[in-house]
């Protein structure tokens, strides 16, 4: 029985020549043309007639049926969101300056304690003694993560199970109250 030698991948050998016509024929082809696009890119090119369409009534719920008839299949959040952050891109390559985010309630209490507290006592009244403030006021407030508070108070959570070291057959329970029934 015969077996072959098997190579190892480097050692296989090409002339220079071979690589220079290699290189010509490669560098000498033209672009190919993109036949698929994704959906973000399919809207990134169309947000220009999409825009105008919306600009002359139609909803964001109707352009999406058209696209859908044309073999675009794409849902009224995603053709909302494309466009958003195809028009984010574009402010951005134009050199215009984002928008700034939203700022919370207690965002804009702090700016306002800061602005108060930024004036010199003596404008607003020159007889009057400047007010020491306690510490606690004085620290920036912190700015919040996550999703915003309601401002409904929060009803106590029920209280879990807690088993005991000694595993006994009866868990021990803290008390709670009941929960409110949502309006």
């Amino acid at each position: 029985m015969i077996t072959a030698k098997k190579r190892l991948p480097g050692s296989a050998t090409v002339q220079q020549t071979a690589i220079q016509q290699a290189t010509s024929l490669l560098e000498q082809l033209p672009e190919k043309p993109k036949e698929i696009w994704t959906l973000k890119e399919a809207i990134d090119l169309l947000q220009d007639s999409i825009t105008t369409t919306l600009k002359r009534g139609y909803s964001h719920e109707e352009v999406a049926a058209m696209l859908a008839d044309q073999g675009i299949q794409i849902s009224v959040s995603s053709l909302k969101r494309y466009l958003a952050y195809t028009k984010k891109e574009k402010a951005v390559a134009e050199g215009v300056k984002p928008r700034r985010p939203r700022r919370t309630a207690a965002q804009k209490q702090a700016e306002a304690e800061a602005k108060l507290s930024a004036t010199p006592a003596s404008v607003s009244a020159p007889d009057a003694q400047p007010v020491q403030q306690d510490a606690a006021d004085s620290t920036p407030a912190k700015r919040k993560t996550g999703r915003p508070t309601s401002t409904r108070t929060k009803t106590a959570t029920r209280a879990t199970p807690v088993a005991s070291p000694k595993a006994t057959s009866t868990p021990q329970t803290t008390a709670s109250r009941p929960r409110k029934k949502k309006a």
